[in-house]
Parts: structure tokens; C-alpha cells; sequence
């Protein structure tokens, strides 16, 4: 069991990395179960709440935590530097280029994994998550990997107050996917499409209220500012798709469980918050809507418009 990463991760080490903690490089200890790798761009003092958050969590000695810092060109680096020079379970790895969220997650992951491990779950997530609830991995470790493919927790939005998840409760058909392509047509209605989505959601609060208080249930994607992945994804031939800078995750997640038959599945008891676009803004930019539009396209076109199992 120790060792099955290894088949499935990329066998070459990070090229132009610096890999800093108390000490230097650090490696997953034998004693780990959970690795989690968060990405930072620009957004110190973000991170570093979510370092802090992270450090508060029962357990938090049986995780690993990578902190990739994808080319700030700032302080960052050296702020969490000097941040997590205490801990002998926090690493930071610095990239000499921008690879995006699922980029820089599998870079990470692509050194980590290369190697032996005991891991059990390997959580990737955005920086601006924090961790409420301090019993979060006792409650996940409760979990056996080999039921799931990927868990995805309650991540309560501070835009709307509710969870974010189910992000997609089912599989999208034909309509969905024009929809999909209809709201991402222009930057106009992109801009106002993300004006109104808090709005919409919390329109729909008393629904995924109703939803959560039914307790597990599988759903089609997970929300991309937390997945949780088993070791059970990686065994069955997962991997995180970095072909798209951003906004293609979700889908490529989904569609990589659905393909390889492993559940998706929403477990209210495991909650999150989330402070909603503390990385991308608030407000839609014309790159970001690029980003946007090139992330669905290549994730419709890919996974569910090839003709592939669709």
C-alpha cells in the first residue's frame, strides 16, 4: 500500500524549485495521512490565514502541507517563509512561472508522489480557505479511502452564507453544455453573469439547505476551491488534468471519477469556509473571462463533446 503513488505520478522531481521549511526540503512523513497543497499567488496574508487555520486543526501533526507560490514576483515568498520556519510539516515550493492552480497543485504532487507514502487523502485547495471546525481531519481520517473517489466537504461561501456545493449535482446534458457556452459568449454577459451568481445562490439557499441536512449523497462535481482526493482516485488512475490554466477543474475532476467509476460524493459533516475570489477579484476582468471561456471550452471539448463516453 505504501508505495502505489508511485505508478501514477510523473517520475521527474520539479525543475527550478526552491523547496523551503524549517530545516529545508521536507518529505512526507511515514506518519502522514493527509497531504494538502494550496497555491499562492500574490495573496500572502491570505495564505497565511489559511496557514494558520490549518496549524489550529486536531491532528494537523499527521498532514503535510505544500504551499506552492506561483511566481508573486513580491514578498510572498519570503513572508511565508519566515512563517512556516516552525513547523517540520509545512514546506513552501517556489515556481519561476505561473502554472496555474491545477498546474502548480500537480507539480507539487508530481514530487510528493513520486515517492512512498502512506497517504490517504491528498486535498488540493485555493488559499482562501479557512478551517472553521478544528476536528476537520479527525472527521475526514473517520473516512475509508477506498469508498470514494473524491469527498467534496460543505464550503461555506462568506458571499452567501450557504455551501457552495453540490457545483454540479448532475452530469451535464446537451442543453446545460449551450447554456454553459451561451453565458461565456461575450464578456458582457460573462460580467453580469458573475454580478447576479451570488444573488442566484442565495435565492437558492433553502434548497441546498435541505440538501445538506440529508447527510452523504453523490453528486456529478465538487466546488474547485476544495476537492479532496483518496488514495483510491490516484490507484485507479487519476491524475489532475493540467492542460487549462484555470476554470477547467471542476469538470475535469468530475469527468475523471465518472470514467473511471469512482463516486463523487458531498459530505456536509466535513465544513470549510470560504472567502469567495481572493485570488481572481471579485468583479470580472476581461483576462479573466479569457481564462474563463478557454477553461470551459477546453473542458467541454475534451471530456464531454469528444464522443469519448459522453
Amino acid at each position: 500500500m505504501a508505495c502505489y503513488f508511485q505508478r501514477q505520478a510523473s517520475h521527474v522531481a520539479p525543475s527550478h524549485a526552491t523547496l523551503s521549511g524549517s530545516g529545508g526540503v521536507r518529505s512526507v512523513s511515514d506518519s502522514s495521512k493527509v497531504l494538502i497543497v494550496t497555491v499562492n499567488f500574490r495573496q500572502a496574508e491570505c495564505t497565511l490565514r489559511f496557514l494558520h487555520s490549518a496549524a489550529r486543526l486536531a491532528g494537523f501533526n499527521r498532514c503535510h502541507l505544500v504551499i506552492v507560490d506561483n511566481n508573486s514576483g513580491d514578498d510572498s515568498a519570503e513572508r511565508i517563509r519566515e512563517a512556516i520556519a516552525g513547523f517540520n510539516n509545512v514546506e513552501l515550493l517556489t515556481s519561476q512561472e505561473n502554472r496555474g492552480y491545477f498546474g502548480a497543485a500537480k507539480w507539487a504532487l508530481d514530487h510528493h508522489l513520486s515517492r512512498p507514502t502512506n497517504l490517504d487523502w491528498v486535498i488540493v485547495c485555493n488559499n482562501d480557505i479557512i478551517f472553521d471546525d478544528t476536528a476537520f481531519l479527525n472527521r475526514l481520517l473517520a473516512h475509508d479511502p477506498r469508498k470514494f473517489g473524491v469527498l467534496a466537504p460543505a464550503i461555506f461561501s462568506r458571499l452567501t452564507g450557504f455551501d457552495s456545493n453540490p457545483m454540479i449535482l448532475y452530469r451535464p446534458g446537451r442543453m446545460r453544455r449551450l447554456r454553459y457556452r451561451l453565458l461565456l459568449s461575450s464578456y458582457y454577459i460573462a460580467w453580469l453573469a458573475q454580478w447576479l451568481a451570488p444573488f442566484v445562490r442565495k435565492g437558492r439557499k433553502r434548497l441546498h439547505a435541505r440538501r445538506s441536512s440529508r447527510g452523504q449523497c453523490p453528486i456529478y462535481a465538487p466546488h474547485g476551491s476544495f476537492f479532496t482526493f483518496s488514495r483510491r482516485f490516484f490507484e485507479r488512475g487519476g491524475f489532475l488534468d493540467d492542460g487549462c490554466f484555470l476554470y477547467a477543474e471542476e469538470i475535469s475532476v468530475a469527468e475523471t471519477c465518472w470514467r473511471l467509476r469512482l463516486p463523487v460524493i458531498h459530505d456536509p459533516d466535513l465544513k470549510v469556509s470560504h472567502n469567495d475570489s481572493q485570488t481572481t477579484g471579485r468583479m470580472l476582468t476581461r483576462s479573466g473571462y479569457l481564462l474563463q471561456r478557454e477553461g470551459l471550452h477546453y473542458a467541454l471539448g475534451k471530456y464531454l463533446e469528444s464522443g469519448r463516453g459522453a
